[in-house]
C-alpha cells in the first residue's frame, strides 16, 4: 500500500519505530547538548569550539555530522556523497549545533518541552500535508482517518513516519515556544484603531513643493569657503579605526587530469569485467563505494537521468558501458526492475583530487604558513605563486567581513583587532573555494579625512545648506500668500519655481512611501478643504491641501491584531535566538 509514498525513503535509512528516532534525537543528542556546561573550565584544545559559554566537545560534534549527513542524504535522495557534499554537511553540522545551543537556552529558560506522547499524538491526528488527499487514504471522496492510522501502524511504513515525526521533533518547541510568544502580546484598541485610520482612509491631496528650483543660481563655493566649511564642521567627518587584510586562497578544485585519472580507473574496470570478471569482485577491486557488492532497491524518481536511462535500456544481469553521471564515472548493473524502481549495483570512480594532490595541497598550506613568520607576505605569495587578493577594509565595530567567504569570520575579525600589522593569521581558514591564508597589512587609526578626499562631499553638502536656506525662505513667502487668500494653483502659476503636484494616496504607508514620514504624518490630521504649514524634509519642504478623503475598507481589525502579533512574535523570536559569540577551534586542514 502507498508504494510511491514509500519509495521516498531509502532501505537502508529504516528504524524500529517512531518512538525511537524521537527518543534517540530528544534524548541523546539534546540532553547531550543541554548538560554538557559543566566542562567549562578545561583546556579549550580539547575542544571543537565554543558557542556561547558552552564548550562544544569532539563527542558532540561526531554526533552532529552523523545526524546531518543522514538528514542530507534523505532530503537530497542520495545514496553517494561527493567531496562538495561532505564540505556542505560539516558546514551545516556546526551550524545545527550552534543553533541548538542557542535554541536550549531559550527553550530551557521558557521551560519549553516535547514528550514522545506529543510526538506519536501528533502524527496520529495530523497526517502529513501530501498524504490528506491521497487516493489511497480516500473513502467516498473524503480523508479516511482508519485507513490513515491502519497505514501509520505498517511496519513497512515506519521509515516514512519516522522522517515525519524528526521533522516534528525539531519544529515543535520553536512552535510552541512561538506560539506562546505571540499569545502574549495583544494590540492595545487604540493601537488597532490608529492602524485602521491610518490603512482605511485614502486622501487626494494638492501640494505646492520647493526644491533646488527656488535657487535662482546654482551656488558654487570657493575654494576658501569649502576649506573653512570643512574645519567648521569636522567632527561630521570623523573616520574609525580600520583594519586591512589581505589574503591568499589554496583552493580544492578538481582538474582535467583528475577527470582523466578517474576515467582511466573506470574503463580499467570495465576491461576487467569483459575479460570475464565477476561484478561484485570488480567492484571491491575499483569502486569507490563501500562494498556495494548487494543490489539496492532504488525509486525511479530518485535516479540521476544518466542512470536512469542506461538501466531502462538494460537487461537483468546486465552491465552497461562506463558513463558520465552527476556523482562521476559508473558502470551499472541491472538486478531487476518494476514500474516504480530498480535493483542495481553499481562501479563508481569519482572525480576527485587526489589524495596525493590533497596532502601535497595541504602541505604547501602548512609550509606557507610557516614560512609566513620570517618572511614577507606579498613575497611568499609570489614565490607560491599565489595572487594576493585584498578584503574590504573592516572599520570600527564591523561583525562581518565583505569580500572573504569563511567559516567563522568573527574570530579572524577579534584577531585582526588586537594585532600589529604585518602578521599572519597561525590558521588556515576554511571557506566553500578552498583554504585561505590571511594577513593584517595595516590598522588606520580613528581620525579625521583628509580635506582633499572629501572634498566633493563638502561642497555638496553646502550646497544642500544654501538650498535649504532658500526654499525655507520661498516656502514661508508661499503661506503668507496662501494665507493672504490665493489659491495654491494661483501661487504655482505666478512662481514657476515652485511645483505644483497633485497626488492620491491609498493609505499612510502609501504617502510615506511616496513623500516620506514628514508628509505622510502631517496629512494623518488633515480633513477635506484644510491645509498644513510648512512640512520641512530633508530634501526640500511641502505645503498640503487635503482635497478629499474617503474611507475603504482594505484592513480588517482581527486581521491587524493577528499581523501585528505575528510581526511581535517574530521580532521577539528573533532577538531571543540572535547567535552568540562562537570560537571555532576546528582544523580547517582536518575536513
Amino acid at each position: 500500500m502507498l508504494s510511491d509514498m514509500r519509495k521516498r525513503v531509502r532501505v537502508v535509512m529504516i528504524v524500529v519505530a517512531v518512538a525511537f528516532v524521537a527518543g534517540f534525537l530528544m534524548s541523546e543528542l539534546w540532553r547531550s547538548i543541554e548538560t554538557r556546561g559543566s566542562n567549562r573550565g578545561r583546556d579549550t584544545h580539547g575542544y571543537v569550539g565554543r558557542i556561547g559559554d558552552h564548550n562544544v566537545t569532539p563527542e558532540e560534534y561526531r554526533a552532529a555530522v552523523s545526524y546531518m549527513t543522514d538528514k542530507y542524504k534523505t532530503e537530497n535522495r542520495l545514496r553517494d556523497l561527493s567531496n562538495e557534499d561532505y564540505q556542505t554537511i560539516e558546514e551545516q553540522a556546526w551550524k545545527y549545533l550552534i543553533h541548538e545551543l542557542t535554541w536550549a537556552k531559550v527553550r530551557k529558560a521558557g521551560h519549553i518541552g516535547v514528550t514522545q506522547d506529543e510526538i506519536l499524538e501528533i502524527v496520529r491526528s495530523n497526517p502529513p500535508q501530501e498524504l490528506v488527499n491521497h487516493p489511497d487514504l480516500m473513502t467516498d471522496g473524503k480523508f479516511d482517518q482508519q485507513k490513515y492510522l491502519q497505514t501509520l501502524n505498517a511496519p513497512e511504513n515506519r521509515a516514512y513516519f519516522s522522517k515525519y515525526a524528526q521533522q516534528l521533533i525539531e519544529m515543535l518547541p520553536q512552535e510552541k515556544f512561538r506560539i506562546d510568544v505571540i499569545n502574549a502580546y495583544r494590540p492595545t484598541n487604540a493601537e488597532v484603531e490608529d492602524a485602521l485610520a491610518a490603512a482605511n482612509t485614502h486622501w487626494q491631496t494638492t501640494s505646492l513643493y520647493f526644491g533646488a528650483k527656488v535657487m535662482q543660481q546654482p551656488y558654487e563655493p570657493t575654494e576658501d569657503e569649502a576649506k573653512a566649511w570643512f574645519e567648521a564642521h569636522k567632527d561630521s567627518f570623523r573616520t574609525k579605526e580600520a583594519w586591512q587584510l589581505h589574503y591568499v586562497l589554496f583552493p580544492l578544485a578538481v582538474t582535467a587530469q583528475d577527470s582523466a585519472d578517474a576515467k582511466e580507473l573506470i574503463d580499467r574496470a570495465y576491461d576487467q569485467l569483459q575479460k570475464g570478471e565477476t561484478f561484485n569482485l570488480t567492484t571491491l577491486d575499483f569502486s569507490d563505494l563501500n562494498a556495494e557488492t548487494m543490489p539496492a532497491l532504488t525509486p525511479r524518481e530518485g535516479l540521476d537521468k544518466p542512470t536512469d536511462s542506461i538501466l531502462r535500456r538494460l537487461k537483468p544481469g546486465q552491465y552497461s558501458t562506463p558513463y558520465l553521471a552527476p556523482y562521476g564515472w559508473l558502470i551499472a548493473r541491472l538486478d531487476s526492475a518494476t514500474k516504480d524502481s530498480v535493483a542495481y549495483r553499481r562501479i563508481l570512480v569519482r572525480v576527485k583530487m587526489g589524495t596525493e594532490q590533497i596532502a601535497t595541497m595541504r602541505d604547501s598550506v602548512r609550509l606557507f604558513l610557516e614560512q609566513a613568520s620570517h618572511e614577507k607576505f606579498d613575497t611568499l605569495a609570489a614565490r607560491f605563486g599565489l595572487t594576493v587578493q585584498p578584503v574590504r577594509p573592516i572599520i570600527g565595530d564591523q561583525k562581518d567581513l565583505v569580500g572573504l567567504d569563511i567559516e567563522s569570520p568573527g574570530q579572524l575579525i577579534e584577531w585582526a583587532k588586537k594585532t600589529k600589522p604585518v602578521q599572519v593569521y597561525d590558521q588556515p581558514l576554511r571557506g566553500p573555494a578552498g583554504y585561505y591564508v590571511v594577513a593584517l597589512v595595516d590598522v588606520k587609526p580613528a581620525g579625521y579625512s583628509e580635506y582633499e578626499k572629501v572634498k566633493r562631499a563638502v561642497i555638496f553638502r553646502m550646497r544642500l545648506e544654501k538650498e535649504k536656506a532658500a526654499w525655507i525662505q520661498v516656502s514661508e513667502q508661499a503661506l503668507a500668500a496662501l494665507k493672504a487668500g490665493a489659491s495654491f494653483e494661483q501661487y504655482a502659476a505666478q512662481n514657476p519655481t515652485v511645483e505644483l503636484q497633485r497626488d492620491s494616496f491609498a493609505g499612510l504607508t502609501d504617502a510615506r512611501r511616496k513623500k516620506g514620514p514628514e508628509f505622510a504624518g502631517a496629512l494623518a490630521a488633515l480633513n477635506p478643504g484644510e491645509k498644513t504649514g510648512v512640512i520641512e524634509t530633508r530634501w526640500g519642504a511641502f505645503i498640503v491641501r487635503c482635497d478629499a478623503k474617503t474611507d475603504v475598507a482594505m484592513l480588517d481589525a482581527s486581521d491587524y491584531v493577528e499581523q501585528r502579533r505575528a510581526q511581535v512574535g517574530q521580532d521577539v523570536m528573533a532577538e531571543l535566538l540572535k547567535q552568540p559569540e562562537v570560537k571555532d577551534y576546528r582544523d580547517a586542514l582536518a575536513y
